[in-house]
């Protein structure tokens, strides 16, 4: 846990959190606590990596710390002191592009197996979130902030 305390700690975050407050019409606060499960989000990433047990998936629950990670990729020498400093390791962002959103799509419909991995996936990341930041986390992540920023309402809060 120590090592997630050191994560939670980013210089020069305040540049992160008003580009974020620029794109988006959210308080200070929730800026914040949105930039907070990001860097939770990526400490538990670059732990994963380093594990050697695949990338996490972002999904829709998890669309706004996705938004919050591209306005922190925005800000590249802030982001890349961030990783190697707090997470030790850089921690790509690799978006799945629209052919393979299709793809999975018709997979996770047409295919049992492909559903079955996938549940399988998130079973697992769920699990994994659980066990290295806690049962709240969990729930804020996948329930709490998934069900205030949905797709729908993020578009709605775009400036």
């Amino acid at each position: 846990m120590n090592n997630l305390l050191k994560a939670l700690d980013c210089e020069n975050e305040e540049v992160v959190i008003n580009a974020f407050m620029d794109r988006y019409s959210v308080s200070s606060e929730e800026a914040r606590d949105i930039f907070t499960e990001t860097k939770k989000w990526l400490w538990l990433a670059a732990q994963n990596k380093s594990h050697n047990k695949g990338g996490l998936l972002i999904d829709k629950s998890l669309l706004v710390i996705d938004e919050m990670w591209h306005t922190f990729l925005l800000h590249s020498k802030i982001y890349y002191e961030y990783c190697f400093n707090k997470l030790k390791t850089l921690v790509h962002h690799v978006p799945t592009t629209q052919a393979e959103k299709i793809q999975i799509a018709y997979d996770l419909q047409n295919n049992p197996q492909k559903n079955e991995l996938y549940e399988n996936r998130i079973k697992n990341q769920y699990a994994l979130i659980y066990d290295q930041l806690g049962p709240e986390t969990l729930i804020k992540w996948y329930d709490t902030l998934a069900n205030k920023y949905t797709p729908e309402h993020l578009q709605a809060i775009k400036k």
